[in-house]
C-alpha cells in the first residue's frame, strides 16, 4: 500500500513537472486573439497570456481553460471600455491587471466568475455603467477578489451591487474578498441597493457560504445605499476592515444566522444592524464617531416578525435571537438603538462605552442581559447590574485609535457570555486570543481587558487601513505623515546614488519597518522589512542595484512612523 502510495506521488509530481516545462507565456495584441489563443490552449497547461497595453473595446472573453494566467503587459495598462461580457468558467485561473472606466453594459454583470480556484486580482472598476460589476456564481468554491477597486458607480446607472456572491444550498463557498477598496459610490443613499459587496440574497438565507471578507477600505460609499456590506446568507466573517467617512452606511447582517464581525474599525461610519437574523457575534470591533449626525447609528436592531405559522421556505420562529457584542469600544458614538421589542437571549458583555454628550443607548428591549461592560457618560435606558460607571481612561495610541492607557482598568472582564460562534473551516478567532491589533490577550477569560484593546505590547497585525495599503498596486495612493512622530528628520543618502542608499531613521521608531519602493507612476518595484535588529545606529543600507535610472518614492511605514521620500538612481 505504501508502495502504491508512492507510485502515485512520483507520478503526480512527474505530471506537474511536465506541466512546468510546457508552460509558455504569449503576447497578443487583441481580444480576439487573446480568446483565440485561451481555446487553443491545452485544458491545464500553466500558460500565461498577456495582453499589450492599449484600450480595447467592446470585447467579449471566455475564459475557459484551467490553469492558466490571463494578465495585462504592465499592471493597468489595459483598458477593458465598452460594452464588455466577460466569463471565467475555468478552474485555477488568474485575472489580473485590468481596468474598467468606461461603458454601459445596462442590467448585465460585467465579469461573471463559474469556476472555482479562481483569482480576481489587481482590477479597477471606475465610473462604468453596469448592474454589477463583479458575481461569484452559486455552486462555485474559493475564489478569491484581492486588491482590486470598485469606485464612483454612477447614479443613473441600473441598482446592484458592485459585488455579488450568489450561493447555493449544497455547495459552500468559502470565497475571499481581500485587500480591495470601495470608494465614492453615488445614489440617493438608503435602501437604494448599490451596496459595495453583497453575499447571498434574501432567499438565499438558509444557504452557508462561508465567505470571508477582509482588510478591505470603505470610504464614502453611504449615498450608494445604506448597507455597506449586505449579509443575507449563513456563516460568513467580516474582519479587519475599516469603514470610514460614511455615516448612512453600515454594516448589515440583513438576512441569515450564524455570522460573526470581529477586528473593524468604524470610524466616522455607520455601524452594525442587525435585521433578520439570529445567532451573530460582534466582538473587538471598534467604534468612533459611528452613526454621528446621520440615518445610520453605531448599532441598529431592526425586528421583523417571522411568519406565523412558518413556511417550509420560511420556517424561522424567532429573529434577533442570540445576538452577542462582546469586547467592543464606543468612542464618542451615536446611539445604540435596541430595537425595543422582539429580541430575545441576547447579550451585552465587557464592551468600554464612553460619550462626552447624549445618551448612549435608546429604544431598550427586555431580551438583553449584560455583564461586564465599563461606561462613562449617560445610559438613556435602565441597566440594573452588568454596566459600571467606570472612567477607562482611553488615550489615542500611535495608530490614531483610542485604546487603554496605563491607568485603564485592566484585566477585569467577566466570563458571561455565550460561547463565541466557531465557524468551521474558517480561522476565525472564536477565542477571543487576540484583541483588535493582534496583539495576544490572556488565555484566562477574567484576565483579558475589558473592550477591543488589551492593553500589552508585542507586534501589531491591524489597524485602521488607510488607501495606501489596499486595492490595485498602480493606484497607489501614497500615505501622508500623520503618524510621523520623529524627533530627528529622516533621510537618505546619497541621493542621488547608483547602487546602494542608507536610511537614516529617527530614534523613535518602535517597531518593525516596511521599505516599499514605487516608480513615480505608482507601480510598486521592491517591498521589504527592516527589523529594529538590523538598524546600526538607527541607519540602514538599501541595495537598489537592480533599479534603472529615474525617479522614485521611497515610502516607510511602521506602528507610529510614516514617510515618503524622493530618490534619484544615475548610474
Amino acid at each position: 500500500m505504501k508502495n502504491l502510495k508512492l507510485v502515485t506521488f512520483l507520478l503526480l509530481l512527474n505530471l506537474m513537472f511536465m506541466q512546468t516545462l510546457k508552460a509558455a507565456t504569449y503576447y497578443v495584441n487583441s481580444v480576439t486573439a487573446l480568446q483565440s489563443k485561451i481555446n487553443s490552449l491545452t485544458t491545464v497547461s500553466g500558460d500565461i497570456i498577456i495582453l499589450y497595453n492599449g484600450t480595447y473595446l467592446n470585447s467579449t472573453l471566455t475564459i475557459g481553460k484551467s490553469g492558466i494566467k490571463v494578465m495585462s503587459e504592465t499592471p493597468g495598462g489595459v483598458f477593458l471600455n465598452g460594452t464588455n461580457d466577460i466569463t471565467i468558467s475555468g478552474d485555477y485561473v488568474t485575472f489580473s491587471g485590468f481596468q474598467f472606466t468606461s461603458g454601459d453594459i445596462g442590467s448585465n454583470y460585467l465579469l461573471k466568475v463559474s469556476g472555482s480556484y479562481n483569482k480576481i486580482t489587481q482590477l479597477n472598476f471606475s465610473n462604468y455603467y453596469a448592474k454589477k460589476y463583479i458575481e461569484i456564481q452559486s455552486g462555485t468554491q474559493y475564489n478569491e477578489i484581492s486588491y482590486c477597486n470598485l469606485e464612483k458607480k454612477p447614479a443613473a446607472a441600473i441598482a446592484g451591487c458592485t459585488i455579488q456572491i450568489s450561493t447555493s444550498p449544497t455547495v459552500i463557498g468559502y470565497h475571499r474578498i481581500t485587500y480591495c477598496s470601495f470608494q465614492n459610490y453615488y445614489g440617493i443613499g438608503g435602501d437604494n441597493g448599490n451596496e459595495p459587496i453583497r453575499i447571498g440574497l434574501s432567499t438565499e438565507y438558509l444557504n452557508k457560504s462561508r465567505t470571508i471578507v477582509e482588510y478591505c477600505y470603505f470610504n464614502n460609499t453611504g449615498l450608494g445605499d445604506s448597507e455597506s456590506v449586505s449579509v443575507k446568507c449563513q456563516e460568513n466573517v467580516i474582519r479587519y476592515c475599516t469603514f470610514t467617512n460614511q455615516q448612512n452606511a453600515m454594516l448589515v447582517f440583513r438576512n441569515g444566522d450564524n455570522n460573526v464581525a470581529y477586528s473593524n474599525f468604524f470610524i466616522n461610519a455607520g455601524g452594525i444592524r442587525v435585521k433578520e437574523a439570529n445567532n451573530i457575534y460582534c466582538y473587538n470591533n471598534y467604534f468612533e464617531n459611528s452613526g454621528v449626525g446621520s440615518s445610520a447609528e453605531a448599532v441598529t436592531y431592526i425586528y421583523v416578525a417571522p411568519l406565523n405559522p412558518p413556511t417550509t421556505a420560511s420556517p424561522r420562529t424567532l429573529n434577533l435571537y442570540n445576538i452577542n457584542f462582546i469586547h467592543n469600544t464606543f468612542y464618542n458614538c451615536g446611539n445604540i438603538d435596541l430595537g425595543g421589542t422582539g429580541a430575545t437571549s441576547n447579550t451585552w458583555a465587557n464592551n468600554i462605552f464612553k460619550k462626552s454628550s447624549g445618551d448612549i443607548f435608546n429604544n431598550a428591549n427586555l431580551g438583553t442581559s449584560w455583564a461586564g461592560n465599563i461606561y462613562q457618560g449617560t445610559l438613556g435606558i435602565s441597566i440594573p447590574s452588568g454596566m459600571a460607571n467606570i472612567n477607562p481612561n482611553l488615550a489615542l495610541n500611535s495608530d490614531g485609535y483610542y485604546g487603554l492607557s496605563s491607568t485603564s482598568p485592566i484585566n477585569n472582564s467577566i466570563a458571561g457570555y455565550p460561547t463565541i460562534l466557531n465557524i468551521t473551516n474558517i480561522d476565525d478567532d472564536f477565542n477571543l486570543s487576540n484583541d483588535i491589533s493582534g496583539q495576544i490577550r490572556p488565555s484566562t477569560v477574567t484576565l483579558k481587558d475589558v473592550g477591543c484593546d488589551e492593553y500589552t505590547t508585542g507586534p501589531t497585525t491591524n489597524h485602521p487601513l488607510t488607501l495606501s495599503e489596499v486595492g490595485p498596486s498602480y493606484l497607489m495612493v501614497l500615505s501622508t505623515n500623520a503618524f510621523d512622530l520623529s524627533d530627528k528628520k529622516t533621510s537618505i543618502f546619497p541621493n542621488p546614488t547608483k547602487n546602494n542608499l542608507t536610511i537614516q531613521f529617527p530614534n523613535t521608531i518602535d517597531s518593525d519597518t516596511e521599505v516599499t519602493i514605487i516608480t513615480i507612476n505608482g507601480q510598486v518595484i521592491k517591498k521589504q522589512i527592516i527589523t529594529q535588529n538590523e538598524l546600526v545606529d538607527y541607519q540602514k543600507l538599501i541595495d537598489v542595484t537592480d533599479l534603472k535610472n529615474g525617479i522614485y518614492l521611497l515610502q516607510l511605514h511602521s506602528n507610529n512612523y510614516s514617510k515618503v521620500l524622493k530618490i534619484v538612481v544615475q548610474k
